[in-house]
């Protein structure tokens, strides 16, 4: 199965007025689907806080794989 790296993304501004973004959570769910995965990371980012909408806390949610290590070739 598939793992899924997933950050909930949040756009702050400083006091300069700069905006910068804030990582509000990261998760790493193994998920048959990118929807799946999301889905999940949904569901336990709201459980975490203690909220029905995640959009409470982030604006967006970031799903990635996860880098690719390369085969170490036999010799």
């Amino acid at each position: 199965m598939p793992s899924f790296n997933v950050r909930f993304i949040k756009t702050v501004c400083d006091d300069a007025g700069h905006e910068h973004r804030a990582c509000e959570a990261a998760f790493k769910i193994d998920a048959a689907s990118l929807s799946a995965a999301a889905k999940q990371a949904e569901t336990d980012f709201c459980k975490q806080k203690s909220v029905r909408d995640w959009t409470v806390f982030a604006d967006v949610i970031e799903l990635r794989t996860p880098p690719a290590f390369p085969r170490a070739s036999a010799g």
